[in-house]
């Protein structure tokens, strides 16, 4: 045996020892998840992973070549679902990343890997995202319309369906707001070890140490870059009530998982 491959083989004997629970997170956006993964990654040093949305992005638009911005922002999913498989087959202890539930990955791996996620109510959600993603001129998730007008777009009705869309493990191309896509969401979302709400984070933490057998130490990342004064003030009554329809397949998500 060489060098390198007995240093491998030591890195696999501490990973062992210490960080003998392998976990999978998986990261839906604006829903503390960054704040999350991070405390993660911390407690498995010696064996961790992620797949960052806008270097994931970049890649698949350079190996393309495409400039269909829009339709890149689904289709960059199976990159992403590929690259989770990929690093649980290279055994790496704690996967953190924007993925959408994989069937294969779930079938394959359940019975070495906890799946875990955390969910926030949607129309916040919903909202953190907008403005998280508007004014962002070169980000490749950017949102260019102003609120009034981006509540009318396609995007907005995905929006609105980030729950169905990120659990459902259906086709990318489906309706996520059909009532197909909603049940097979909560149905997957059963699956998991966890999962969490973002208003109640010691709930969360609680059923990490059961189920990993580490303490997390959850900060708070990826602050809005907006006021909360600003935010209000952008959304009237008229323009809450149309997120809250756009939302409702997330709602029932939610309301389900929560009960």
């Amino acid at each position: 045996m060489g060098i390198v491959d007995k240093a491998k083989d030591l890195h696999k004997k501490l990973a062992d020892a210490t960080i003998p629970q392998r976990v999978v997170f998986h990261h839906v956006p604006k829903c503390g998840g960054t704040s999350v993964g991070r405390a993660l990654r911390r407690r498995y040093l010696l064996s961790q992973g992620t797949v960052t949305p806008e270097s994931s992005f970049r890649a698949f638009e350079a190996f393309s070549g495409r400039d269909d911005r829009e339709q890149m922002l689904v289709d960059v999913l199976d990159l992403r679902e590929q690259m989770l498989l990929y690093l649980l087959y290279e055994d790496v202890r704690c996967v953190s990343l924007h993925v959408r539930f994989s069937e294969p990955a779930h079938n394959m791996f359940r019975e070495k890997y906890k799946f875990i996620t955390i969910l926030r109510e949607p129309v916040s959600r919903f909202v953190s995202h907008y403005f998280w993603s508007h004014g962002k001129p070169h980000a490749h998730a950017r949102i260019d319309e102003p609120i009034e007008e981006f509540i009318e777009t396609e995007r907005a009705k995905k929006l609105g369906a980030t729950y169905a869309e990120f659990f459902c493990g259906l086709p990318k191309d489906v309706d996520f707001t059909s009532d197909d896509a909603i049940e097979a969401a909560i149905s997957n979302l059963k699956k998991f070890d966890v999962v969490g709400r973002l208003n109640d984070l010691p709930a969360f933490a609680d059923n990490i140490k059961r189920q990993l057998g580490v303490n997390l130490r959850i900060g708070h990342e990826n602050r809005s870059r907006r006021s909360s004064t600003e935010v209000k003030s952008a959304i009237s009554p008229e323009i809450k009530q149309k997120i809250e329809e756009l939302c409702r397949p997330d709602i029932k998500i939610w309301e389900t998982i929560r009960a």
